[in-house]
């Protein structure tokens, strides 16, 4: 089979991708959504992200604690990115995500697709016990808050302005989201609860103020729950409360669903992208953190120059002064080229995401035919 011939099929196959994927892209507006089929499956075809361990010093419990992070596709020291926390139900720790409810994969099938820009993803132990800790539960959010944040943000490329911050988790966890985002929500901005119960503090201890501070600063409050949850009094009483105070709220209830993965998996796969659409992983002028110190990157340092020519904008790789399928052709030859090997060009990685992918294509084909100037 000679290159003209597998040139028309590779253009054929990403055409067809293309329509695939633009017909299951689910836009801001029409969010929360059932997720299509395979979205927590492992696709062989895309970039994947890299989970790893961490250990970090607490000045809560006084020892070393242990937390997964997850990196995405093309992670680099030189890029800068938002940070998610993720947190376990009761009797969970930081592997309880990983193992059953696929956030990496919900997460790389996510950006493949274009549907949001890469983040990172901790998923701590919300359970921070020690000597002399009566409730490790509560004793997390001085962990967070003093310890593993700090860490994250001293050893990894990311933004420490809290506009790029946000906090969820699951049943005990989605508590934990509320007990500690909503009273510090100008620290976690964007804030998601999935069949959250316990929430232990009242009301008045979540908007000590009313909701003013609430009003201010929140850009999402996400909270899912099945309609067959026996938990569900906790959700009804956050959300009666944002109702009545005219607090913006975003309720995903799910018909006849428990509580179980079936409910956690999908409301992550929403919160993520509605979290981005409100302008989570937005790129500002916020001054990011410095280089980090130490390498973090679980991958080696590439050895291989990075080609680092201006990135095209307007999807015009030929420069012949109109996008057509000849820089489709273009951009094919590059197909999932990640940001450090050396079939990378950022001139092709239209939207600096540092991976060559479909969400490129759906930018060409978004301005076909369009004459350039």
């Amino acid at each position: 089979m000679n290159r003209k011939v597998l040139s028309i099929l590779l253009i054929g196959l990403l055409l067809i991708t293309y329509l695939n994927v633009t017909a299951n892209i689910s836009s801001a507006a029409s969010l929360p959504a059932t997720p299509p089929s395979g979205y927590d499956r492992v696709q062989n075809n895309i970039p994947h992200g890299q989970v790893s361990y961490i250990n970090y010093q607490s000045t809560a419990t006084n020892s070393q604690r242990r937390a997964r992070i997850y990196l995405p596709p093309g992670y680099s020291a030189s890029s800068k990115y938002s940070v998610m926390y993720l947190l376990h139900g009761i009797g969970g720790n930081e592997d309880e995500w990983y193992n059953n409810g696929a956030p990496n994969v919900i997460l790389d099938n996510l950006i493949a697709a274009g549907q949001i820009q890469p983040f990172i993803l901790v998923l701590p132990n919300g359970n921070a016990t020690g000597n002399g800790v009566s409730d490790g539960w509560e004793n997390f959010t001085k962990d967070l808050l003093n310890s593993l944040i700090p860490y994250i943000e001293k050893n990894y490329s990311v933004y420490t302005d809290p506009q790029h911050r946000a906090i969820a988790g699951l049943s005990q966890g989605g508590a934990q989201s509320m007990n500690i985002g909503l009273p510090n929500v100008d620290k976690f901005p964007y804030i998601g609860g999935f069949s959250s119960s316990p929430i232990t503090k009242q009301n008045n201890q979540l908007f000590p103020d009313g909701g003013t501070k609430v009003k201010a600063n929140l850009k999402l409050l996400f909270l899912s729950c099945g309609t067959a949850d026996n938990l569900i009094f906790s959700n009804n009483r956050v959300r009666d409360y944002c109702k009545t105070n005219n607090i913006p709220c975003t309720e995903w209830l799910l018909q006849g669903y428990g509580h179980d993965w079936t409910v956690w998996k999908p409301s992550l796969w929403n919160f993520a992208q509605m979290a981005c659409a409100a302008g989570f992983t937005s790129q500002t002028s916020v001054t990011p953190t410095s280089t980090p110190t130490k390498p973090v990157t679980p991958s080696p340092t590439p050895t291989k120059p990075v080609v680092t020519s201006p990135a095209v904008t307007t999807g015009d790789l030929n420069n012949d002064s109109v996008i057509n399928m000849a820089d489709v052709i273009l951009l094919a030859t590059k197909f999932n080229a990640v940001s450090g090997d050396g079939k990378y060009v950022a001139a092709y990685d239209l939207n600096s995401d540092g991976v060559i992918n479909m969400a490129d294509v759906i930018i060409i084909a978004s301005k076909f035919n369009t004459v350039v100037s």
